[in-house]
């Protein structure tokens, strides 16, 4: 066995340790939970796309035996499957007429990612997602119980709503951070792989994001459905949507680095700017509709021009 296959293996197993992290109910877990692509992401874009396949099928075949069928197709689901998506997707090049190789842009990862979440999504609530009150009766009754058991002590009013406002928008808070946590995991591999001088790839200029035109389309559909649908249909519209945002979002932030760089204390700027996300989902708003604005318009076009130095 090949030191490449040793090492995918190894990288499989620590992906599923960390996937199952949530079974021991500690503090941590969650946190264990969100590295646990990473491993998947060194694997393939550090070896191709055979040890990335090796490695996640190693973290299956783990969570199989240690965790049963319901953890082992959550697993695959989560972490497996987009982990050989993305790797298989990020590998792709072609040659231009000068020679220079062109790697599939980091832009259109992103929005393959929200499509896969999206589609996810309508998959569980088709199949799923069925009784009184519809998906988002189940989603209200879900996090209802969840809520009980977390907040025993709070009222019952209060907790109420809590739970109406919370599952109003709660699959698609969910598809967010599972797109935020591949997204995240792919840079942070290709950054460490960078730096090693092992990745396969050139580290993307993420500041020069671009988003392909198919994703302005998926949204336009969502969120038209989420405003002249009824009930189930306006509930999925408007939480697909939100999913389908999150590239918008990342495309917002690299029209406010690119304008950033022409300004002077740009790192101050954007360190304040960040912090502002974190406390403000309206700044959040904002910068997709930054996004939205680039993606139609052009800013950094529009802009465009010589640095201050």
């Amino acid at each position: 066995m090949s030191r490449e296959i040793l090492f995918a293996v190894a990288a499989g197993l620590a992906s599923a340790l960390a996937g199952m992290a949530f079974l021991t109910g500690s503090a941590g877990a969650v946190f264990m939970i969100y590295l646990a692509p990473l491993p998947l992401m060194l694997s393939g874009l550090g070896l191709g796309l055979k040890a990335g396949t090796v490695a996640a099928a190693t973290g299956f075949g783990v969570t199989l035996l240690l965790g049963g069928s319901m953890v082992t197709a959550l697993y695959g689901l989560i972490h497996g499957l987009p982990a050989i998506l993305m790797t298989r997707l990020a590998l792709m090049q072609r040659s231009n007429p000068d020679g220079t190789a062109e790697w599939y842009p980091a832009g259109g990862l992103a929005c393959w990612m929200a499509a896969f979440a999206a589609a996810v999504m309508l998959a569980t609530a088709t199949l799923w997602f069925t009784g009184e009150g519809g998906i988002a009766g189940a989603v209200e009754r879900y996090l209802t119980q969840g809520m009980k058991a977390l907040m025993p002590a709070v009222d019952e009013a209060r907790r109420a709503g809590l739970v109406k406002a919370m599952a109003a928008v709660f699959p698609g808070l969910v598809g967010c951070s599972w797109v935020a946590m591949v997204c995240v995991n792919a840079i942070v591999a290709e950054g460490v792989l960078t730096r090693a001088g092992r990745a396969l790839r050139p580290r993307p200029v993420y500041s020069d994001l671009t988003l392909p035109d198919w994703i302005s389309w998926l949204i336009v559909a969502a969120a038209g459905l989420s405003l002249i649908g009824h009930g189930d249909l306006q509930y999925i519209g408007r939480n697909v949507a939100m999913v389908l945002a999150l590239p918008f979002f990342l495309l917002g932030l690299a029209v406010v680095h690119t304008l950033a760089r022409r300004v002077q204390f740009s790192g101050a700027l954007l360190a304040g700017m960040y912090v502002v996300l974190m406390m403000s989902s309206w700044a959040l708003l904002v910068v997709t509709g930054v996004g939205l604005i680039e993606q139609w318009a052009g800013l950094r076009r529009r802009f465009a021009g010589p640095a201050p130095e």
